[in-house]
């Protein structure tokens, strides 16, 4: 009953924050500025590691200004910029790729079981709530280069139910974007055989009060831990 629970609320949480999504922007940490090569080289793994994960997204949500309009931080994307904007971002999607070939990335593929604190099931994120709900819950991370998924599996009445969240990896940071919340973001280092994560506390700034977002003392405990089985 637990994964059936979370899951209707994740959805609904879903909805309103793609709301927010249109209206805020992404968690590019260089969006106040055109980020240049040295920038991506110069910033901390981490990042490195949430720009370019969130500006995948964006190269793939911009494409919908072709067929309505949608705001992205202060811009707004239409058909009549929207390819002006689609180059925009591939293009800095590609600087921060080329950044991270440049300084590496661990392997983190494999197999792993992963628990929470208590804290994370309050932190409306089906990622984490999943992990401190079903202790050990099995969890197994694919990838290419430094681009990764976070697949969470789970059994109820007999049945397995999986849910991808996307993710990368840059040195040994590694960002992971919640499947049912394209604003929201965990950032992870990886040591040896086990990595950590924290939500991106930064999900706050645009999360409207009314949309019931979580307490910022319960994003700053919620602390999630995948070891390498």
């Amino acid at each position: 009953m637990i994964f059936k629970y979370t899951a209707v609320r994740a959805r609904r949480v879903h909805a309103i924050m793609l709301i927010g999504f249109l209206v805020s922007g992404c968690t590019d940490q260089f969006t106040k500025t055109e980020p240049t090569l040295k920038d991506a080289l110069d910033a901390s793994a981490e990042e490195l590691a949430l720009s370019y994960l969130s500006m995948r997204h964006t190269v793939r949500f911009v494409a919908i200004g072709a067929r309505t309009p949608v705001t992205i931080g202060n811009v707004t994307i239409n058909k009549d910029n929207v390819e002006e904007y689609k180059a925009k971002y591939e293009s800095r999607l590609s600087l921060y790729e080329q950044a991270i070939r440049q300084r590496g990335f661990k392997t983190v593929a494999g197999r792993y079981k992963g628990e929470a604190t208590e804290s994370c099931v309050r932190s409306n994120s089906l990622f984490a709530a999943l992990m401190q709900q079903q202790k050990h819950t099995a969890v197994e991370i694919t990838q290419d280069n430094m681009d990764a998924q976070v697949i969470v599996t789970v059994e109820q009445d007999g049945k397995e139910s999986s849910l991808a969240n996307p993710a990368a990896v840059a040195e040994s940071a590694m960002a992971v974007n919640e499947a049912t919340n394209s604003d929201y973001f965990f950032r992870g280092e990886i040591k040896s055989n086990v990595i950590v994560f924290n939500p991106d506390v930064s999900v706050l700034k645009t999360w409207p009060k009314w949309a019931n977002p979580p307490s910022r003392k319960d994003l700053e405990k919620c602390v999630i831990t995948l070891e390498r089985i």
